[in-house]
C-alpha cells in the first residue's frame, strides 16, 4: 500500500508539473503576442504623418503609367514589354499585387470623387503597417536567438525588445517607410526575416511541426524573392545559420546537469575522430530552397529573358566599390545624419578602410565559430551575434553589386539598408540581453534599469531624427529640395525638381532647373531627360518653335527615345492652330502625324501617343484610323487616364458619325478636332 501511494503521488507530481508547465508556455505566448503588437503600435506611432504624404519621385509613374499593364496575374508574372519607365531588371511580382490590392481597395471603399485621396492614405498606409509587422518580426527573431544564446526570463526580453524598437525607430527607414514605392524593401525584409525564423525552429522541430516549418521556410524564401531581387540573399542568411548557430539548450534540463552532460560530450570527442555530421531536418530543407530558387530564375528567365541582371559595369575600381559602399552603409547603419535620397558616387579614403576592416573582422568571427564547430567543440558564446551580424552582411550583398555595376541611377541608397539593419539591431539587442543576464546574477542592479537607460537613451534621438526626416518626403517640393541642397552638383535633383516646379504651374522656375540638370547631367540619357522636359516646359508657356528645338536635341542624344517625338508632335499641332495658311497648316499636321508614328514606332505600347494620334487621325478625316488607335490605347492600359479620354473620344466620334448619317450626303463632316 505504502509503495502505490507513493507511485501516486509521483503520478500526481508529474502532472501538476506537466500542466505549471502548460500555463507557464501559455503565459510566454501572450506576453510575446503583447509584445509584438506593442512594437507594431510605437511603429505606427512614428510614422502616423506618412499616411497623408503626396505622392512623390515616381509614385506616379508606377500607378499611372506601369499597372495598368498589369491587368492580369499574368501580366504580374510576365510583364508585357516596353511599360513606360519601367526597369528591365527588376523582377518583382509581389510588389505588383501589394499595388493592385491598394488599387482594388481604394477603388472599392471610397467614391471615385474621392479616389486620389484615397489613393494617398491606402497607398502609404499599407507600407507603414509592413514596417510594424516588420519590427514585431524583429522582436521574435531577437527572443529566437535570444533562446540560443542561453538567455531567458527578463534578459531574452530585453534582447529581443531592444532589438525591435530600435529598428522600429531607426531613422534609416524612413525612405522604404515614408515612401510608397518603398515597399519592395519592406516586404522584402518581411519573407526574408520569416524564412530565417522559420528555418531557426525548424532545426530542432521535429514531426509534423518540422515539416510545416521546412514548407515555410521555403515559401517565405521564394517570396522574397519575388518582392525584391535582393530576396535572393537569404540563401546566405540561412547558411550562416545552419553552420553557427547553436541549438537551443533545454529549458527543463538543470544547470549542473547540463554541466556535465557537455563534459561528457568533450569526452567523447575527444576519444573518437572529429567530423561535420548535418542532422536530419536540414537536408530537406536546403532541397526545398534549391526548387523554389529554381522556379524563381526560372520565372525570372521567362520574364525578361535573362537568368540575372546584366548590366555595364560603375567603371569604379573592385575594391573601392566594394569596401567603400560597405564603410558607407556600416556608417550609416550606426549614424544615419545627414540623409539624402540621392548619394551620387561611393566614397574612398577612410570609409573604404572601415568597411575593409569590417568585413575581415566579420570573416574571422565566422571562421573561428566553423572551425569550432567543425571540430566538435563547445561553439563561443558569442555564435548568435555573429549569426545576427551575418544578417546584416547577407542583406548588404546585394546593395554592394549595384555600386559594382550600373543598376540604379545611384550606385548608394539608405532604402538599401532597411533590411541589413535589422541584423545589427538583433546584435546590439543580444549585447544588451547579455548586459542584462549579467546585473540578474550579480543582484547589484535591477536587471532592466541600466539596459532599459540605454535603449532609452538610444531610442529618443532615433525616434526625434526618424520624425524629422519624414517631414521631407510629405511632399515633393520638400524632397527635391532637400536633394538640391545636398547634392547640387548633380543633375537628377535638379530634373525632378524642375519637374515639380512645372506641375505646380511655375514654368520658369521649372526651365532654370532643367537648364541646371541638362548641364549637370555627365551621361547622353540624363541630357536627354532634361531637354524633354525642357521643351515640355515651353509648351506649357505656348513657345512651341523653342521647345521643338530642345526635342530636336534631346533626340540628338538619345534617338530612341519616344517621349520626344511625342511632345514634338503636340509642338507642330500647337503651331499648326496658329497658322494662317492652309499649306502651312496641312505641313505642320503632317509633321505631327510623323512624330506619333515613330513615338509608336520606337515603343508600340505608348498609350498617350495612341490616344493622340488617334485624335488627330479624326480632325484629319480617317475616322477608322482613328477608332484603331483608341481602341489600342483602351486595350493596353485599360484602367488608365489615356483610356479614359480614350474612351470619350470614342463616344463623340460615334455622335459625329450619327450626325453625318443623319444630315445625309450634302452636310459635310464635322472637322471640330477631338483633342479637347
Amino acid at each position: 500500500m505504502a509503495g502505490g501511494g507513493a507511485n501516486l503521488s509521483a503520478g500526481r507530481r508529474s502532472h501538476f508539473r506537466r500542466g505549471a508547465g502548460e500555463d507557464l508556455h501559455l503565459m510566454r505566448r501572450v506576453f510575446v503576442a503583447a509584445g509584438c503588437a506593442l512594437v507594431a503600435l510605437f511603429s505606427l506611432a512614428l510614422y502616423r504623418g506618412a499616411v497623408d504624404n503626396e505622392f512623390i519621385w515616381d509614385d506616379p509613374i508606377i500607378f499611372e503609367r506601369q499597372l495598368p499593364y498589369f491587368d492580369s496575374l499574368s501580366n504580374v508574372f510576365h510583364p508585357p514589354k516596353s511599360i513606360p519607365q519601367f526597369g528591365v531588371h527588376y523582377y518583382r511580382p509581389l510588389t505588383v499585387m501589394s499595388f493592385q490590392l491598394d488599387e482594388w481597395i481604394s477603388g472599392k471603399f471610397w467614391p471615385r470623387n474621392e479616389r486620389a485621396e484615397a489613393r494617398r492614405l491606402v497607398y502609404h498606409t499599407s507600407v507603414v503597417v509592413e514596417h510594424a509587422l516588420m519590427s514585431a518580426l524583429v522582436l521574435l527573431a531577437g527572443l529566437a536567438l535570444a533562446r540560443r544564446a542561453g538567455l531567458r526570463g527578463s534578459p531574452a526580453a530585453v534582447a529581443g525588445g531592444a532589438a525591435a524598437l530600435l529598428f522600429a525607430a531607426h531613422p534609416i527607414h524612413v525612405e522604404v517607410v515614408a515612401w510608397m514605392a518603398g515597399r519592395a524593401d519592406a516586404l522584402c525584409g518581411i519573407f526574408f526575416l520569416g524564412a530565417v525564423l522559420a528555418f531557426i525552429e525548424a532545426r530542432e522541430a521535429t514531426g509534423m511541426r518540422r515539416i510545416l516549418l521546412v514548407g515555410a521556410t521555403a515559401v517565405f524564401s521564394l517570396a522574397a524573392m519575388l518582392a525584391k531581387e535582393t530576396g535572393v540573399a537569404v540563401l546566405l542568411a540561412i547558411a550562416l545559420v545552419e553552420f553557427l548557430l547553436p541549438a537551443a539548450p533545454a529549458p527543463e534540463t538543470p544547470a549542473a546537469d547540463r554541466a556535465e552532460r557537455r563534459r561528457r560530450e568533450r569526452e567523447a570527442r575527444k576519444a573518437g575522430r572529429p567530423q561535420l555530421i548535418l542532422t536530419p531536418p536540414r537536408w530537406p530543407v536546403w532541397i526545398a530552397l534549391a526548387a523554389v530558387t529554381g522556379i524563381y530564375f526560372a520565372l525570372r528567365r521567362a520574364a525578361l529573358g535573362t537568368f540575372g541582371s546584366p548590366a555595364p559595369g560603375s567603371g569604379i575600381p573592385f575594391e573601392r566599390a566594394a569596401f567603400g559602399s560597405l564603410g558607407w552603409y556600416i556608417r550609416k547603419a550606426f549614424w544615419p545624419p545627414p540623409q539624402s535620397a540621392f548619394v551620387p558616387e561611393v566614397p574612398g579614403g577612410a570609409t573604404a578602410l572601415l568597411g575593409a576592416a569590417a568585413f575581415l573582422l566579420f570573416a574571422a568571427a565566422v571562421s573561428i565559430v566553423w572551425l569550432l564547430r567543425l571540430s566538435r567543440s563547445e561553439p563561443p558564446v558569442w555564435a548568435p551575434e555573429v549569426v545576427a551580424t551575418g544578417i546584416f552582411f547577407a542583406g548588404i550583398a546585394p546593395p554592394l553589386a549595384i555600386a559594382l555595376r550600373r543598376i540604379s541611377e545611384t550606385p548608394l541608397a539608405e532604402r538599401y539598408l532597411y533590411l541589413p539593419s535589422a541584423g545589427l539591431c538583433l546584435a546590439a539587442g543580444l549585447l544588451l540581453g547579455r548586459l542584462s543576464q549579467r546585473l540578474e546574477r550579480a543582484g547589484n542592479l535591477p536587471a532592466l534599469a541600466l539596459p532599459a537607460a540605454v535603449v532609452a537613451a538610444l531610442l529618443l534621438p532615433s525616434a526625434r531624427q526618424t520624425v524629422r526626416r519624414a517631414e521631407v518626403w510629405q511632399n515633393n517640393l520638400a524632397f527635391w529640395t532637400d536633394a538640391v541642397r545636398k547634392a547640387p552638383d548633380e543633375g537628377l535633383p535638379h530634373l525632378h525638381l524642375g519637374i515639380e516646379y512645372n506641375d505646380r504651374g511655375e514654368k520658369e522656375k521649372a526651365i532654370e532647373e532643367y537648364r541646371k540638370a541638362f548641364e549637370r547631367y555627365d551621361d547622353a540619357e540624363g541630357r536627354s531627360k532634361a531637354l524633354n522636359n525642357w521643351g515640355s516646359a515651353l509648351l506649357g508657356l505656348g513657345r512651341y518653335q523653342e521647345a521643338i528645338e530642345k526635342f530636336r536635341l534631346a533626340l540628338r542624344e538619345v534617338a530612341r527615345y519616344p517621349t520626344p517625338h511625342y511632345n514634338w508632335g503636340i509642338a507642330a499641332e500647337g503651331l499648326a492652330r496658329a497658322a494662317r495658311d492652309p499649306a502651312e497648316r496641312r505641313r505642320l499636321l503632317a509633321e505631327a502625324r510623323l512624330h506619333y508614328q515613330k513615338a509608336l514606332e520606337i515603343n508600340p505600347r505608348y498609350t498617350k501617343a495612341h490616344v493622340q494620334y488617334g485624335a488627330l487621325l479624326a480632325q484629319l478625316g480617317d475616322f477608322a484610323g482613328s477608332r484603331r488607335h483608341l481602341k489600342r490605347a483602351i486595350q493596353l492600359a485599360p484602367a488608365s487616364r489615356s483610356a479614359e479620354r480614350a474612351r470619350r473620344m470614342l463616344e463623340r466620334l460615334d455622335k459625329i458619325e450619327a450626325e453625318r448619317r443623319s444630315a445625309g450626303p450634302r452636310r459635310p463632316p464635322s472637322a471640330k478636332p477631338l483633342n479637347r
